[in-house]
């Protein structure tokens, strides 16, 4: 169930949304870069939700910006963590 859920937000997810998102954590996410978060979103989505994702972060620090990547690593952390608490 959660795994349609997640595909169906995922498939509505706009560059503009990731761009828009990043401003309101007061980030400024170049177009590159969200192209960048929304190819791993869509495409690793599960290793992020269920696996370990150790090498995509490796990939991603090395493609993003410190800033963008360090509020990423940030945020994901934060949404692992609300995840964990609700099983």
């Amino acid at each position: 169930m959660n795994d349609l859920i997640i595909q169906k937000y995922i498939n509505n997810i706009t560059l503009n949304n990731i761009i828009d998102y990043g401003k309101k954590e007061g980030l400024i996410i170049t177009n590159n870069e969200a192209s960048i978060i929304y190819e791993y979103m869509v495409k690793y989505w599960k290793v992020f939700y269920y696996g370990d994702p150790k090498n995509l972060l490796s990939e991603l620090k090395m493609k993003l910006s410190s800033n963008t990547y360090n509020k990423l690593e940030e945020l994901y952390i934060i949404a692992k963590e609300k995840i964990k608490n609700k099983s």
